[in-house]
């Protein structure tokens, strides 16, 4: 009896609670996990991820390769290697154009050819359009290195790159888009000249010392950049096409875009590291994704101390930064079932201040209350009351945050 009483309170459940909420001035947008992973396997989802890029993995004009063997998982990171080695690749029928073989006066040689470099990439193998995109990562300082998260979407060549990074600049981020017809009609600098869309924007502090959020919001008539709960860009511009996500380390090349390369002084192997991928939506998923979603825990590797960031943007481009849309912005707020009757809260920006917590049973009486200040990272455990369904409501810069939780206790 007791074991049909547990299945049928279970069956009435809503399911996990995957939620953001945007906690912006004057209100709060809910968003809903649409797609993520969290890398706490052993090794990659290949129903989520292909390893390269669809079309190619040879990238000529660099010398470099993106191979399988430069992507490593392990205890909730995975790792994008790039390396220093000269290695031959097999090739097939027009991946490699001619033309610049004559140029270069380079050869495929028995279906293979040889590169330099070789370096980790994963290409997403849903396509999505609109939602919230967000990895937290750490990027290195190694001269020449390029580590990017960004949306492809074919043709037309539409782009968005939420983040490029150098090792030389590791207290800057890189944004960027591209355009069928070039995103070229933005006005800049003390001529008011037209120039395409993107900038680098400087932190206080280096983005290889220590985790860091980075985000973007895409929307239908617009595109937000965030870097740790922080609006850094907007572009007032529709993309039209679905589009793959990828993430990557790679190699510039001297007289290349993203100029310098590596020189004397870079170290080999080295890393981009990631220890999380979310892909929100503003429909509800709760149900939808429910079977398709695996409770997780951070690790020591990935969270210390509660912290889940580390730097803030401090030089800000003007004809990127529009104050009206961006200065509304405070951060982010997220609730995800982990293992045990535990949920974990992420608090992303320094503008949320205090946070008070408190917890309803199904007959709206409060049995939990408590207020947390400087905290990024906690565990609500639940684990002490009894199955059902509960509410979670939580107040923080004015605004109130609420959702039902669920917890399915054998022992209560």
């Amino acid at each position: 009896m007791k074991l049909a009483i547990s299945i049928l309170i279970v069956l009435a459940f809503k399911g996990t609670s995957q939620i953001m909420w945007q906690v912006k001035k004057d209100t709060v947008v809910k968003w809903y996990l649409l797609e993520n992973d969290e890398f706490s396997e052993t090794q990659l989802n290949e129903n989520k991820w292909q390893y390269g890029l669809p079309w190619s993995n040879f990238i000529v004009n660099q010398d470099l390769y993106f191979s399988k063997d430069n992507v490593i998982q392990n205890d909730g990171i995975i790792d994008f290697i790039a390396k220093k080695e000269t290695k031959k690749f097999k090739t097939y029928d027009g991946e490699i154009d001619k033309k610049y073989l004559e140029k270069t006066g380079k050869n495929v040689i028995d279906n293979f050819y040889e590169v330099d470099y070789t370096a980790g990439l994963i290409t997403s193998k849903r396509s999505f359009r609109y939602g919230y995109f967000e990895i937290r990562c750490k990027a290195n300082s190694e001269k020449g290195i390029w580590p990017a998260f960004w949306l492809f979407g074919g043709t037309p060549n539409e782009e968005i790159d939420f983040f490029e990074g150098k090792g030389e600049l590791a207290n800057q981020i890189h944004l960027d888009v591209h355009c069928p017809n070039g995103c070229d009609n933005f006005k800049h600098g003390f001529l008011n000249l037209k120039k395409g869309w993107g900038e680098w924007i400087k932190a206080n502090n280096n983005l290889s010392d220590d985790w860091n959020i980075i985000s973007g919001e895409w929307q239908p008539n617009y595109i937000k950049f965030y870097l740790n709960g922080n609006p850094i860009g907007i572009i007032e511009r529709e993309f039209k096409t679905y589009q793959q996500l990828y993430l990557n380390t790679s190699v510039a090349k001297d007289k290349q875009p993203f100029h310098p390369g590596p020189d004397r002084t870079t170290r080999w192997p080295n890393s981009f590291l990631v220890d999380y991928v979310r892909i929100w939506s503003m429909k509800d998923t709760i149900n939808s994704y429910r079977n398709n979603y695996t409770p997780f825990e951070n690790t020591s590797n990935t969270v210390k101390n509660s912290n889940l960031y580390d730097v803030d943007p401090i030089v800000k481009s003007n004809y990127m930064y529009n104050k009206k849309l961006l200065n509304i912005e405070l951060g982010t707020v997220t609730l995800l079932k982990i293992k045990k009757n535990k949920f974990s809260l992420s608090f992303v920006g320094k503008k949320l201040g205090e946070i008070k917590i408190e917890l309803y049973n199904m007959m709206n009486q409060k049995i939990s209350n408590f207020t947390l200040n400087n905290v990024e990272y906690y565990i609500l455990d639940l684990s002490n009351f009894n199955s059902g369904s509960y509410k979670l409501k939580i107040q923080l810069a004015n605004q109130f945050l609420i959702q039902e939780v669920d917890i399915y206790n054998t022992e209560k």
